[in-house]
């Protein structure tokens, strides 16, 4: 059985933007997520900055269980820890390596 879910819980999110559902702090996480994107060097800054933040508050146990702005996501659930690195940084230390 196959359930479009990609295409209907795009739907349903086009659906509650819409009718202005999202709260005020979504759409504004959105936009500054926007604002980011749309320039890359300043997104790769702030990629770097947040993975190694986060390994670091990660700690050894390679998780979080608590995160600011998600309270409700990882009062159930833990995340794991990125490694420190972003993959940009990965791919490219790679690329120098295959380098002659």
């Amino acid at each position: 059985m196959e359930i479009p879910l990609p295409d209907m819980m795009r739907a349903w999110r086009e659906r509650d933007y819409a009718r202005g559902n999202p709260p005020r702090f979504e759409r504004l996480m959105l936009k500054l997520w926007a604002f980011a994107a749309k320039r890359p060097r300043l997104y790769h800054a702030l990629a770097r900055t947040m993975a190694g933040y986060l390994a670091r508050r990660g700690g050894a146990r390679g998780r979080l269980s608590r995160l600011p702005l998600m309270q409700a996501w990882t009062s159930v659930r833990d995340l794991p820890a990125p490694q420190g690195k972003t993959f940009q940084q990965l791919y490219a230390r790679a690329q120098a390596k295959d380098r002659p």
